[in-house]
């Protein structure tokens, strides 16, 4: 039997994973390559987000999942500098971007991803996100079709009964204590402000309660070819991905063997390759 993967245990492992990463920059350029990793900040809409440039060709918008920040793809970054331009930002609230005075919404971030993309000079990008990131991506592609060419989400959903009742069940008392002390240790280290953990932490968690809240006539809207991608013992319920692979024209499902909701950490080199192959296509 597959070991359980629930939102605590993803939670902690990816605050583990953080931990053990350098705090600045994501990591150095992969052998082979010439590309430099340029850190810089945006302030703009009311925060300060911070972002990271490496590799060359198409432009590729990297979206982390939700308490984590863009270490998340340390395991992407050298494979994918190769063919692409990596934008890798820390959304809201977290890593080493500022707060905006207002509450956590998906459409906010993905608004912010759109100033973001403005400020860089970039029209269109692909995108790839993970979970909350999905989440983003999928905001981006339904109220800017013309910015995102291709989109692949990993655990993404559209509404919070995607979930695993276990996993709804959590979400709806959990507090930033129940996060663990790795989440706070890997926040810490990074925020800007570290005296406003329980504040950032109340707002990601708020948002995991209340939203998203898609239709299947919005997720119709979305007109970039999307790959929907799922562990086979995801925490998102396998129903809820397929009904979402469903409802946008033309998307493909890739439900990712023997990987949980952390299927980019877990088997890197499977998902990498995949990604990679999927934005070739012609």
């Amino acid at each position: 039997m597959h070991p359980p993967r629930t939102l605590p245990f993803l939670l902690a492992l990816a605050a583990l994973a953080a931990l053990l990463l350098p705090s600045a920059p994501l990591a150095a350029p992969a052998a082979g390559t010439t590309a430099a990793v340029r850190a810089a900040r945006l302030e703009a809409r009311g925060l300060v987000t911070y972002y990271e440039l490496r590799g060359s060709g198409l432009p590729l918008l990297l979206l982390h999942g939700g308490a984590g920040d863009g270490r998340q793809f340390e395991h992407q970054v050298g494979a994918f500098e190769r063919s692409h331009r990596l934008i890798v930002p820390d959304c809201c609230c977290q890593g080493r971007t500022t707060c905006r005075d207002d509450s956590l919404t998906y459409h906010a971030m993905a608004e912010d991803m759109i100033a973001l993309l403005d400020h860089l000079g970039v029209k269109q990008v692909d995108v790839m996100g993970w979970s909350d990131g999905g989440n983003i991506g999928l905001d981006l592609a339904m109220h800017h079709p013309d910015r995102v060419r291709r989109l692949v989400t990993f655990g993404a959903n559209v509404d919070p009964t995607g979930l695993n009742e276990p996993d709804q069940r959590w979400a709806a008392t959990a507090t930033p204590d129940s996060l663990g002390p790795g989440t706070r240790a890997a926040w810490v280290a990074l925020a800007p402000d570290t005296t406003r953990y329980v504040e950032a932490m109340t707002r990601v968690l708020a948002l995991w309660r209340t939203q998203p809240r898609w239709t299947a006539a919005d997720l119709a809207r979305i007109r970039a070819r999307v790959l929907v991608c799922a562990g086979e013992h995801d925490l998102v319920r396998r129903d809820h991905t397929e009904s979402i692979a469903r409802a946008i024209p033309g998307a493909r499902l890739w439900i990712v063997p023997g990987a949980s909701h952390g299927a980019m950490l877990e088997k890197p080199e499977l998902v990498n390759a995949r990604v990679l192959e999927f934005f070739s296509e012609r």
